[in-house]
């Protein structure tokens, strides 16, 4: 048995016309040795012994929760103690992401892996299954590599951050899985920036230098006009007014028009 209680002995008495009988309280995952006698009023017969074993289930109890170390931009380095169970082995490790700007908490029939989440339009995904042995040390989220089967995306840089536990339990071809309730782990603030790579940043350069080199443009416009403004300014203030330097003196118009000669009649003085 994977429980750390000592399991008491079990009875139970059915009638002789009985052909099928359910065992109840059993502990999961534990073997046990059926003894089936028969038994009359007087005695108790031969008994045949079976070794039978019950299936595992359901993880108990709750896993524990993901111990943050730091975090250095789209990776964050996490220690991951070790779960207890008392219905099965703990046979695997999961590391649960979500995002929780979008989604406070996750359904856990719609988990999977990070391929499965974007194409859902998912904002959580397991994003890796580790083996007993790899929690020994450290773990970083975010490395962009495959553990068993799911990929370590690199997480983003604008969102808060929940990571959590899950624990796989199989045994006998039997698979149990048992997710942590959802404990917040809020990563609000990032300490490295993401690596970027020189084509974005050459990109990201030349559209700088464009802004800067179009707000200079403008300035300049601006203190031109400006001084043009202030040169017509100063013309117009040098041009004065025309004005006489002497007295004007009226003159009354007494003239007259002479008469025009009367017209002489050659004509008739030749006559």
């Amino acid at each position: 048995t994977y429980s750390d209680l000592i399991l008491i002995p079990l009875e139970w008495r059915v009638s002789n016309d009985t052909l099928r009988n359910e065992l109840l309280n059993l502990q999961p995952g534990s073997l046990y040795n059926v003894s089936v006698a028969a038994l009359n009023d007087d005695e108790e017969g031969p008994s045949i012994t079976l070794e039978i074993e019950t299936i595992i289930g359901i993880p108990y109890p709750s896993p524990p929760d993901i111990v943050i170390r730091e975090r250095h931009g789209d990776r964050m380095v996490v220690y991951i103690p070790e779960a207890k169970n008392v219905n099965g082995p703990v046979s695997m490790y999961r590391i649960v992401v979500s995002i929780e700007l979008y989604q406070q908490g996750y359904i856990i029939d719609n988990l999977g892996n990070y391929t499965y989440a974007t194409e859902l339009g998912l904002p959580y995904y397991i994003t890796a299954e580790l083996d007993p042995d790899d929690i020994k040390t450290d773990f970083t989220i975010g490395d962009r590599s495959t553990y068993n089967g799911f990929y370590n995306a690199p997480l983003p840089l604008t969102n808060d951050i929940d990571v959590s536990l899950g624990i796989v339990s199989e045994k006998n071809h039997v698979k149990r899985i048992r997710y942590a309730e959802s404990t917040k782990k809020i990563i609000l603030n990032i300490n490295e920036p993401e690596e970027v790579s020189p084509l974005v940043v050459a990109l990201g350069a030349g559209i700088a230098i464009g802004v800067v080199l179009l707000l200079i443009g403008i300035g300049l416009l601006i203190i031109l006009r400006k001084r043009i403004h202030f040169a017509r300014m100063e013309r117009g203030s040098q041009s004065m007014p025309l004005s006489l330097s002497e007295p004007c003196v009226e003159i009354e118009n007494t003239g007259f028009i002479q008469d025009e000669d009367e017209r002489v009649d050659y004509y008739s003085n030749l006559k």
